[in-house]
């Protein structure tokens, strides 16, 4: 029996992840997967990043992930979003290059130390008294591990659905895992079923791109990851058309072939990229849905019809898509899809996403409930960190929501259920200001620190930019200028608003008309990088908020570390609504601030827990 400290079940995005980060912790590592050309494989839209998104891969890159450094090397295009917005609102978002981004992740794979790759599917976990110690494979090979990760994506007995024609697979063109699931079950786990679903894919040279909007990204873009080096990004445009009238009439005649309408899909999807159909049902007297045609790769024809999301029969995607502007004679190459699958609900798990239930046994991705290749990731990365922090010897590495949006949304998987997979977005945070696309190296520095991913180079150029953000604050904060003289300039500026009294520079950088750059009229500045000097100026601009919002971080971490023992009994404590015991049996919650956040437990639940403690 051939024996690995570390097996990750999956090839996938999150799988990746975790592969890396254990191998590269130096636990001899193997990643087991279905198909190894496709791993890092792009399922749906080859897009990374976005609202909420975007967060989380600078989050992973900072931590010592692979996904934002190379989405910044292996795409088509970066998009600034949310410019005219505060900075808790502004993003980049990048179109991978699908192909290069697939073959050179398996290369990165090929090429770590401490890290084999097999084809193979498993179809049982090994446990002997609630701890894991391998698996088994369809082969019949069975492979021993201290720690298990199952980053099985959608293929947990995967079932393909176009129109009303269904059968087995993981995705279309690839076999699903039938036999994991029940094992799973057999084991003692909760599993449900969750669906997901993916647009057509069209011939370029079908299109008429005289009736599009051409869309360009940046030359000089704000990259995922601070340790991105490039001259310039790439720029391959992407295109925008609408649906219109005809376009809901012939989904409205067309819709009795919905398996939705029909009853064929059950399951529910992502709310937040609802089918063709949906939008039809959800919202009838809307016609103008926008729609996005965006390349695949460079080496490809494909266009990815991003807005168009369907399972309906083939003849009806062709007849629904060449009612919509430029699409009017376009060649569909594959046909839209929707896959129904098996997941683990994530309230099974600790913080560490390791299994309440069998020691040693992580789960990241898919099969805890999420929809995206940016929230798979980070929990990929989680999972692989901590699995190897297992072995180690180590304490798990918690984030909590005041850190990052991976602590937001780990959370939110263990206390919240939701009706469909869950997708990361600003408005589930309480700490947006503190959570921003550009200032992860600053929030996560300690914890990146203690994980050891990144090179002493990296950490070095980390804690030496955190240094001169700091420094160069309380400088501004320090050099004073006569109220003439920062009118003058304020005028000179085109600003409205002006002062009454001499006053400090970091006053006057706190107008929002003017840049830190801005500042070289008045004073000396040195010469700093860009996402230096981003947070120079928004941590002055937004001091007063950001203020506020430290005093409801310290409220919360209060809560955080008032600790609740692992082997607590919550049914002993006396007059606690049925609902809450409930919910506090299943999630068993490590801290008061944890158990304030299951669904049905009250103020005065967590009063009489806390006195009981006590």
């Amino acid at each position: 029996m051939q024996e690995f400290d570390v097996i990750v079940v999956g090839g996938g995005h999150a799988g990746c992840e975790a592969a890396l980060a254990s191998a590269r912790l130096g636990l001899k590592t193997a990643i087991i997967t279905l198909y190894l050309d496709s791993i890092a494989m792009m399922s749906c839209n080859p897009s990374i990043g976005g609202p909420g998104k975007s967060n989380l891969v600078t989050e992973i890159d900072i931590l010592g992930g692979e996904m934002g450094r190379h989405t910044d090397q292996f795409n088509l295009q970066l998009k600034h979003l949310n410019e005219s917005k505060g900075p808790a609102a502004r993003v980049t978002r990048g179109q991978a290059d699908k192909f290069l981004y697939r073959t050179n992740m398996r290369l990165t794979l090929e090429h770590t130390e401490n890290l084999s790759i097999l084809q193979d599917c498993v179809e049982k976990l090994l446990v002997q008294e609630d701890e894991v110690y391998g698996v088994k494979t369809r082969l019949g090979i069975e492979y021993k591990a201290k720690s298990v990760i199952l980053c099985t994506g959608t293929f947990l007995k995967g079932k393909v659905v176009i129109g009303d024609i269904t059968y087995s697979a993981g995705r279309q063109g690839e076999s699903a895992a039938e036999k994991l699931s029940e094992n799973l079950r057999e084991l003692g786990l909760q599993v449900e079923r969750y669906q997901t679903a993916t647009p057509p894919r069209i011939d370029k040279k079908s299109i008429d791109f005289s009736k599009l909007k051409e869309l360009h990204g940046e030359k000089h873009p704000r990259y995922f990851s601070i340790f991105t080096e490039k001259k310039e990004n790439t720029i391959v445009p992407t295109w925008l058309t609408y649906t219109n009238e005809k376009t809901l009439e012939k989904t409205k005649e067309m819709l009795q072939y919905s398996p939705i309408v029909s009853g064929i899909i059950e399951t529910h999807g992502p709310r937040h990229c609802p089918s063709i159909d949906r939008k039809v049902l959800n919202f009838p007297e809307k016609t103008d849905h926008q729609i996005f045609l965006e390349m695949e790769s460079l080496d490809s024809d494909e266009i990815y019809v991003n807005g168009f999301t369907t399972a309906m029969p083939p003849f009806a995607q062709d007849e629904i898509l060449h009612t919509i502007s430029g699409l009017e004679q376009a060649k569909i190459m594959r046909y839209g899809y929707a896959v129904e699958y098996d997941y683990m609900p994530a309230f099974q798990l600790y913080p560490s996403l390791e299994n309440k239930k069998i020691s040693g046994l992580f789960c990241a991705g898919q099969i805890n409930g999420t929809s995206g290749y940016e929230e798979a990731a980070a929990q990929g990365l989680v999972a692989g960190i901590n699995a190897a922090r297992k072995i180690l010897g180590k304490n798990p590495i918690f984030i909590d929501r005041s850190e990052a949006y991976i602590g937001v949304m780990i959370d939110d998987l263990i206390h919240k259920k939701t009706p469909e997979p869950y997708r990361v977005l600003p408005s589930r945070s309480e700490y947006r200001l503190h959570l921003r696309f550009d200032n992860a190296f600053m929030r996560l520095y300690d914890k990146t620190k203690e994980i050891g991913l990144l090179t002493q180079e990296k950490l070095l150029l980390v804690e030496k930019a955190i240094q001169n953000v700091k420094q160069e604050v309380e400088r501004l904060k320090t050099i004073s200028i006569s109220m003439q003289e920062a009118n003058q300039f304020l005028e000179k500026k085109q600003c409205s608003d002006f002062f009454s009294k001499g006053v400090k520079i970091a006053d006057v950088l706190k107008k929002k008309e003017i840049t830190y750059l801005d500042l070289k009229e008045l004073i000396e500045i040195p010469d700093y990088p860009e996402f230096v000097r981003n947070q120079i100026e928004t941590i002055l601009k937004y001091e007063i908020f950001m203020e506020r919002e430290e005093k409801q971080i310290l409220k919360f971490k209060e809560l955080e570390h008032q600790f609740i023992p692992k082997d607590f009994d919550f049914s002993s404590v006396k007059g606690i609504s049925n609902i809450a015991l409930s919910g506090l049996l299943e999630v068993k919650p490590l801290s008061i601030g944890e158990a304030g956040r299951i669904s049905g437990v009250t103020g005065n639940d967590l009063a009489l827990l806390i006195a009981h403690l006590r």
